[in-house]
């Protein structure tokens, strides 16, 4: 595969209209800009949940606007559309309100692509926070793959019609499908004795957190829609995505600002837990290419998968804690103050994305290597973070 065959696919599919929940959040917001960079109209939905400070996603949300009008600028009436809708995945009526916003860009032409990246993060919950979860991510996930039912995903009428399958009339038809965030802590530990690659094909059936638990229930609802509703859903197993826009409780913000301001960083165990660092951007281009993966398999480049498909997208390569915390305090240029603490049981010791199946199906190969990933993170936080004045 060239770089000409990715350009071609993507060109094919120049103008088709995507939903993209969880939009203003730290992988939903690069993912609404590289869709509109490819020149498909974008939907964006995000509920704004307390979980954080709601600033950095309007920040976030407003990087993504910025990005459409400076396309809308250079490419004028034929730009890519965008439209930002505040809607819970919860409630339907909001799902059909953005299916409706989405048939207004290309009238005629059904909305057959969803990205669901919307849901509650975080390994470390206490078990009380469980319904929190179960709604936020279940239901939530639930509701999600309804509304792709009831707009026609599992239509197979006309199959071969660009028009029909919600195509680009460029002749690559578009078929229904969703693309949604799964979790690599759906493994657990991997099995006892188990220190290679996580592969798909393991079990996933001892969660070690509530979230990991509410992560594979999603799987598993998603597996039997397609089987009795004909929806397409591949499911990503994210491996600790790393980049700029990073959540304020993700290890690289947690640590950066302790670091910076000489608080002790809290470490689990001896520093040898290891985790596959994935950069966003490439995470995003997983996302992207597991969205047109019947597109491409028809069109030779990927082998063809299942209508329903569990994808790793990590980095392969584990980095530990010691090197982590070592890198990060070289790229802010201070000593850290480590305080050291038992490793919580909802900690798998280490985490390692088998890439077999993205490669052979998504044609995925993650480009960035970790300390570029971290550095580009770092540069994001001195900026807007740490030092947003330049001081």
């Amino acid at each position: 595969m060239t770089e000409g065959d990715l350009n071609a696919i993507a060109k094919a599919q120049t103008g088709q209209t995507v939903i993209v929940t969880g939009a203003a959040g730290f992988i939903g917001s690069h993912t609404c800009e590289a869709l509109l960079r490819r020149g498909d109209n974008v939907v964006a939905i995000d509920s704004f949940t307390l979980h954080y400070d709601p600033a950095r996603k309007h920040a976030n949300l407003a990087s993504v606007q910025a990005t459409a009008d400076a396309i809308r600028h250079e490419a004028g009436p034929s730009a890519p559309k965008f439209a930002f809708l505040e809607a819970d995945c919860c409630s339907a009526d909001d799902l059909d309100r953005a299916f409706q916003i989405g048939a207004t860009f290309s009238p005629g032409t059904p909305v057959r692509r969803m990205i669901h990246l919307a849901g509650r993060a975080g390994v470390r919950a206490p078990a009380s926070e469980a319904p929190n979860y179960v709604a936020m991510n279940v239901v939530a996930t639930t509701e999600v793959l309804e509304a792709c039912r009831r707009h026609g995903f599992g239509d197979r009428a006309g199959a071969g019609s660009p028009a029909d399958q919600g195509g680009t009339g460029q002749g690559v038809p578009i078929v229904g499908h969703l693309a949604m965030a799964s979790s690599s802590s759906v493994y657990g530990g991997g099995p006892p004795g188990w220190n290679g690659p996580f592969h798909e094909d393991m079990p996933a059936d001892r969660p070690l957190s509530v979230y990991a638990a509410t992560k594979r229930a999603t799987e598993v609802i998603a597996h039997a829609y397609t089987r009795v509703s004909n929806v397409r859903v591949t499911c990503l197993r994210f491996f600790t995505v790393v980049g700029s826009r990073a959540r304020p409780d993700l290890t690289p913000s947690m640590f950066g600002s302790a670091i910076w301001e000489g608080r002790p960083i809290t470490q689990f165990g001896d520093g040898s837990m290891a985790r596959d660092y994935t950069f966003v951007g490439d995470t995003v281009t997983g996302i992207l290419a597991s969205l047109d993966r019947f597109e491409r398999a028809n069109a030779g480049i990927v082998e063809h998968g299942e209508e329903y498909e569990v994808i790793n997208l990590g980095n392969d390569r584990p980095i530990t804690l010691y090197q982590y915390i070592s890198t990060l305090s070289g790229l802010l240029d201070r000593t850290p103050v480590i305080n050291q603490v038992p490793v919580p049981p909802s900690e798998p010791h280490s985490t390692w994305a088998d890439l077999t199946k993205a490669r052979r199906l998504l044609a995925y190969a993650p480009a960035t290597p970790f300390e570029e990933a971290l550095a580009s993170f770092v540069d994001w936080y001195r900026a807007t973070i740490l030092e947003p004045t330049g001081a």
